[in-house]
Formats: C-alpha cells, sequence, structure tokens
C-alpha cells in the first residue's frame, strides 16, 4: 500500500476500534422545495451535459467496429471502436433528415440510416448513399456525424454531451483520478444488472442513497446485508475532492483489530479490509466490491422529479474465487438490490416533492449525504443549504 492507503486503512481501524464513525459537525437542513426547483433542476442539467461522464465501459467495445448505442439526457448517442482501435462518441442523428443510423450493439463496418440509407463508418465519416450520381458535387466530408468530445481513460469512454467542449478528464478528476487508476477498470468485463431504466425520483434523492449506508440493514437484508457484525450500519470514513466524494467501510470487525495493527506497514491488502465507494460528479458511481466494482451512471429523467439509472458490475475474471459468486450472479444480485431500493427511492421522491414538513433533516452520521449536497451546491449556485446543532 502507499501512504493514502495506509491512511485510509489507519482510520479505518480507529473507528472500528471507537465504535463511532467520522461525524459531520452539525446537522444539516435541506430545504424541501429545493428538490422540486426547476432553476436549480435547469442547472444540474447544465452539470450532465457539460462534464465528462463515463457513458460506457471500454470493454463493451473491445474490438474494432464495435459498438453500443446509448441514451444519455434525452440523447441518442453512437459509440464506436473505429478500425484503428480509437474509440469515438456521436450524436446518433444522420445528417440528411435526423434518424438515427445505428441501434442496438455489437459489431458493424457501417451503419445506415433506415429513412434514405445515408451510410456512415465506424469513424463517423459519410460513406454511401443512394442516388449518389445526382449529389455528385456533395461534399461528403462535410456530413459525417457530429462527433462529441470524448477520452478513453481508466477502463471507460468518457463523453461530454456538448459539441464543441474540450474535454480533460484528468482535470475533471483531479485527485480521483489516481484513485480510479489503481482499481485497474481496464482489465475488467462489465456485465450488465439494470438497463438505463426510469425511476418515478429525483436524481438527488438516488444520489443520496448511494452515499451512505445507514439504510442497509432495512433495506437490503438479502442481498448486501452479508456481514452485520462486521461493524455498525453507520460506520464509515468520508472524503470530499472537489466536487467528488468517497466513503469507506471497513470490512472487518473488532475481532480483527489485533491482526489489522500488528502487521508490517503496507503489507495489509487495501482491497481486503474496506470498500470504497465513489460518487463522481456530476453522477457516476463506482463502488469497488470483493473481487470486482460496482459501474453505474445516474441522470436527470426527461422531467423534474424523475431519473435514469444504468448500474451494473465488472469483473477482472470469468470465473469468481473459490466460494463467491459468479460474474453474472454478482450482476443480478445489483440488480435485486437496486428492486430492494427503487420502491424506497419513488417514495422518497413523493414525500420529497409533496412533504409539508419544511426540510429534510441531514443527520451528523450522514456526512456523506452532506457533502453530495455541499459539492451539488457549490456547482450550481444554490445557498440554501443550512445547519443546526439539534
Amino acid at each position: 500500500m502507499d501512504q493514502a492507503e495506509t491512511m485510509l486503512l489507519d482510520r479505518s481501524i480507529e473507528i472500528v476500534e471507537n465504535r463511532l464513525p467520522e461525524l459531520a459537525d452539525r446537522f444539516m437542513h435541506v430545504p424541501l422545495d429545493y428538490y422540486a426547483s426547476e432553476e436549480f433542476d435547469r442547472r444540474e442539467r447544465h452539470l450532465f451535459m457539460t462534464q465528462p461522464r463515463a457513458l460506457l465501459a471500454s470493454n463493451e467495445i473491445p474490438n474494432p467496429d464495435d459498438f453500443h448505442v446509448r441514451f444519455a439526457m434525452g440523447r441518442s448517442i453512437l459509440l464506436t471502436r473505429d478500425v484503428d482501435g480509437k474509440a469515438h462518441a456521436f450524436l446518433n442523428y444522420c445528417r440528411h433528415r435526423g434518424a438515427e443510423p445505428a441501434s442496438g450493439c455489437g459489431n458493424a463496418r457501417r451503419h445506415s440510416c433506415p429513412y434514405h440509407n445515408w451510410t456512415y463508418n465506424s469513424k463517423g465519416e459519410l460513406v454511401a448513399m443512394p442516388l449518389a450520381d445526382g449529389n455528385a458535387d456533395l461534399d461528403y466530408a462535410q456530413y459525417g456525424l457530429v462527433e462529441l468530445p470524448s477520452e478513453e481513460r481508466h477502463g471507460f469512454i468518457w463523453v461530454i454531451l456538448t459539441p464543441g467542449l474540450p474535454i480533460d478528464v484528468a482535470g475533471h478528476l483531479g485527485e480521483v483520478d489516481a484513485q480510479l487508476a489503481a482499481l485497474g477498470s481496464e482489465k475488467k468485463k462489465y456485465w450488465n444488472a439494470l438497463p438505463h431504466a426510469p425511476l418515478s425520483t429525483g436524481w438527488k434523492s438516488v444520489a443520496e442513497g448511494l452515499v451512505e449506508s445507514l439504510h442497509v440493514p432495512f433495506v437490503h437484508r438479502e442481498t448486501f446485508y452479508t456481514n452485520p457484525q462486521a461493524t455498525g450500519v453507520d460506520m464509515a470514513i468520508y472524503d470530499r475532492f472537489g466536487p467528488h466524494m468517497r466513503f469507506t467501510l471497513p470490512m472487518f470487525g473488532p475481532d480483527d483489530l489485533d491482526r489489522l495493527k500488528a502487521a508490517p506497514t503496507g503489507q495489509t491488502s487495501l482491497d481486503e479490509t474496506v470498500a470504497q465507494v465513489w460518487l463522481i460528479s456530476p453522477g457516476l458511481l463506482i463502488a469497488q466490491e470483493l473481487y470486482g466494482q460496482i459501474y453505474a451512471d445516474l441522470e436527470p429523467g426527461p422531467k423534474p422529479g424523475t431519473a435514469l439509472f444504468r448500474y451494473g458490475w465488472m469483473s477482472p475474471v470469468d470465473e469468481p474465487p473459490a466460494g463467491m459468486l459468479s460474474p453474472s450472479q454478482m450482476a443480478e444480485r445489483a440488480a435485486a438490490a437496486i428492486r430492494e431500493d427503487a420502491p424506497v427511492w419513488e417514495g422518497c421522491g413523493r414525500g420529497l416533492r409533496l412533504g409539508a414538513h419544511g426540510h429534510a433533516l441531514i443527520g451528523r452520521n450522514e456526512k456523506g449525504v452532506q457533502i453530495f449536497h455541499e459539492a451539488l451546491a457549490e456547482q450550481t449556485g444554490y445557498d440554501g443549504l443550512s445547519y443546526a446543532d439539534e
């Protein structure tokens, strides 16, 4: 382990030894009208349109001419790997009359518009059309698919949904860049657990549930609540890195303390002792878990009070370590957990939209939720958060 990992383990040992999680300084009040605000919904959507988003795991299109069509912020996005191995992202709209040339996923050298058969290659170039003789003076080079800024990094294809903006994934991630690099996601295969599924709740309600573990023993008794003796339900440590956050859960209990404290510095595997969860602005969830990781993409839905969520599991191996679930079973476990979460999140959405109690109370032991709101408020200019010592 490097120095940062050693410090992370030391902090984890401390909270298990003291039986006390890292706490926020005060209680937070989040006004209910913030969840329903059309103005801040607009500002949040701007983040999703202008920040790099990991729309695809690299190994979802591993080979030349592989492609995958995803929807993001209401837009059809064609992600391809060209004949030279470079990944691209395009607005999947024909330059003729706007129909969608590609659908689904697979391997294809060309994508033909279903309306008038304008045809594009994996570099997005217009290469053919019917009645070409009648358009002999047309400059094909001017009518390729509109390419979006994209960059392949750390096993993901990152895309900015607004054409023409510069993209710098490392700059966007900051300190988190090295943390994601250490996960080795480029060597992991993706198993989808949940398609780009609609939820009848705002995306902030979902994000709140992703950055705390208090709900696990009540909502996930059959899925994630696998080791109730290890730690308390709120035992975690928290870090903020600009607009991003990480929370870390010890996967050991008091009986393991003597062994961990006696181990030579740097000799303990962090992956085997803690679980780390990142929420990367604006809506990327990465969670290191057992021998693989969760990878999920969250965004606002088509109208305020709705969300869309794509969720899956990544594994470096096809065959699991002895005694563990297979990658496909881990993906199904993840999907089952989301099916447990969804009705609760949707109930929260109704309560936050229609409740008459003024504000949501975020406790001191919900430090991750407080960090999420503080980081988002800084990016959108929201000044309605308040605090109390109650």
